[in-house]
């Protein structure tokens, strides 16, 4: 059997693409067109710098505008040298080209004041990052400081932003109310000491529509939420807002019409009281204030900021820095007290138009004829510290010196304050001087002589004689009636006859009446004599000295005119129906 062996096989290969290749690249494809796209989408990515990470956590925080998400914590960290905490956040890519340098970062967490509460909803959500910027494409940034306090204007918000300055901060505060008439109108911001460190300087925000009242005769007044005042019609007790009271507050008011419009960041004073503001939106036409100064020895308890500057019992000033002052080079000499006063040239005399070449020659004459600066004190017990500009003739000579910084320092004298203790001790003893028991003692002889004077006035009028004078009189009168009637009548001499028949009688009863006239004079001088004694204890200045003289006249009068009717009846008893 022969072995056939089959011919090799023939293999040919065919090139042929599978489909199945296509699902990885397809794969890889859409995982980079998808990693393309997210980070294309993805906006940038910004430092914003905080003190703490109070709350703040990556994948978690979000930055919000009015309440709206504009982005994402990524990443918390420590800034170099672990100075702050930094958070970089993710910003949507449709917003990122107005974040510029004018955008603001800060913080939103609960928080409870006087205003209410804030941030409530972050109790649930947690904290989050407040974001305020506007709409305007600015230069791109990427690090910013967060703000300790949220900013006092909002963008897109309107009014009118304006700087004040107090001498004292006070209970002023971040975020304290403007008042108008009791209505909240805008804000304040961080108050700031300046460099000085004499005043305190503060933005504010004024909101529209209200700040078209404002004007160069606004004024502006301190509104710390409670105020006394003790007058005429009693005691006074005025209650601002919960707000005013506890963060403090200013109220605004414009005393004096017209005045010129504001613009942005113009300044105002901030007074203590509102009677302060009136009285200087009235002066706003005086000459500016003069600035002086005057070193004193030693500290002066009571004097500070405020303190008012008095010349000739009129105030015309106040302090506005009080600065310690060591002496020169190496000397152990004692601090000094420089103290910098505002005073108004023209309550000294000064003409308006005062130039610092005019003011330092009025005040080098005035020094010579002995203008000095002395520490005073004013009050029921002299406790109220003031400077006084007195002239003292008898002064030591002396001259205006000019410092370092070109203040002009006018010479002092050694104080003249009381002793406080010294005037309630005073006080006590004028008390117990006074002499009480004697004005006591007069009082009760006073009463005494009243009640005299009235039983002799009872026993003046009780007299027979003067009961009978009435009556006689009328009779008089009618007899004489019907006399002229008889005599025009008819029958005259037998109507005489019974005439004069009746005029004896009445002659014999006047006679009988006169002679008791002087008896009742006798009684009316003896009355006057007795309110004489009453009248003699009392000052002539007092008013029951004046009402008794009055009495006293009165009765003289009376007691006169019975002595002048009873000599007359004595001399002519006809007079009564003659009338001569």
């Amino acid at each position: 059997m022969n072995d056939i062996e089959p011919p090799a096989p023939k293999i040919e290969t065919k090139k042929r693409f599978s489909l199945v290749w296509l699902m990885p690249v397809l794969a890889v494809a859409v995982a980079a067109w998808v990693v393309w796209s997210s980070y294309s989408d993805q906006g940038p990515l910004i430092t914003v710098t905080f003190p703490t990470a109070s709350g703040i956590s990556a994948g978690s925080t979000e930055v919000r505008i009015r309440d709206l998400r504009v982005g994402l914590v990524e990443d918390v960290g420590f800034s170099d040298r672990m100075a702050n905490v930094e958070a970089r956040i993710r910003i949507d890519k449709d917003l990122a080209r107005y974040v510029d340098e004018g955008a603001e970062f800060w913080l939103v967490e609960p928080q409870v004041t006087a205003r209410g509460v804030t941030g409530i909803g972050t109790l649930l959500s947690g904290v989050y990052i407040a974001a305020n910027w506007d709409g305007e494409e600015g230069p791109p940034q990427d690090e910013f400081t967060a703000l300790q306090t949220p900013p006092l204007v909002s963008f897109g918000e309107e009014g009118t932003r304006l700087i004040l300055r107090t001498k004292a901060g006070g209970q002023l505060a971040a975020g304290a109310p403007i008042l108008a008439s009791g209505i909240e109108v805008g804000r304040i911001g961080q108050p700031v000491l300046a460099t000085a460190g004499s005043t305190v300087t503060m933005e504010a925000f004024v909101s529209r529509p209200y700040d078209r009242r404002l004007t160069t005769n606004t004024r502006f007044w301190d509104a710390s939420g409670l105020s006394v005042n003790v007058g005429a019609q009693g005691l006074a007790l005025k209650v601002n807002s919960l707000a005013a009271l506890i963060e403090g507050g200013v109220n605004l008011g414009t005393p004096v019409t017209g005045g010129d419009p504001v613009a942005d960041g113009h300044v105002y004073e901030v007074f203590s009281t509102e009677e302060a503001a009136r009285a200087d939106a009235f002066e706003a036409g005086s000459a500016p204030d003069i600035l002086v100064s005057a070193m004193l020895d030693g500290d002066v308890s009571g004097l500070g900021l405020g303190t008012s500057v008095r010349f000739r019992g009129v105030k015309v000033g106040e302090v506005e820095n009080v600065v310690g002052v060591a002496p020169d080079g190496e000397g152990d000499g004692p601090v000094r007290l420089r103290v910098d006063m505002s005073i108004a040239p023209t309550r000294i005399g000064l003409p308006a138009a005062t130039t610092p070449t005019t003011l330092r020659e009025a005040l080098d004459r005035r020094v010579a004829n002995g203008l000095r600066v002395r520490v005073a004190s004013e009050g029921l017990f002299g406790q109220t510290v003031v400077l006084e500009l007195a002239t003292l003739p008898d002064a030591p000579e002396a001259e205006i010196a000019a410092d370092d910084g070109g203040r002009l320092l006018i010479p002092t004298v050694a104080p003249a304050v009381s002793d406080g203790k010294g005037g309630v001790d005073s006080l006590v003893a004028r008390v117990s001087n006074l002499p009480i028991e004697a004005l006591m003692t007069a009082a009760t002889d006073a009463l005494s002589g009243v009640s005299r004077l009235t039983g002799q006035a009872e026993s003046v009028l009780a007299a027979d004689g003067v009961e009978r004078i009435p009556a006689t009189l009328d009779e008089t009168l009618a007899e004489v009636r019907s006399l002229v009637a008889d005599i025009r009548g008819g029958g005259a001499i037998e109507n005489l006859n019974k005439t004069l028949s009746s005029a004896d009688t009445t002659l014999q009863s006047v006679s009988e009446a006169a002679q008791s006239l002087p008896a009742l004079a006798a009684r009316l001088n003896a009355a006057a004599d007795g309110l004489q004694s009453v009248v003699a204890g009392y000052t002539p200045e007092s008013r029951i000295y004046t009402e008794l003289r009055a009495v006293l006249n009165e009765v003289s009068s009376t007691a006169e005119a019975y002595r002048s009717l009873a000599r007359t009846i004595e001399r002519n008893p006809n007079s009564i129906i003659t009338g001569r």
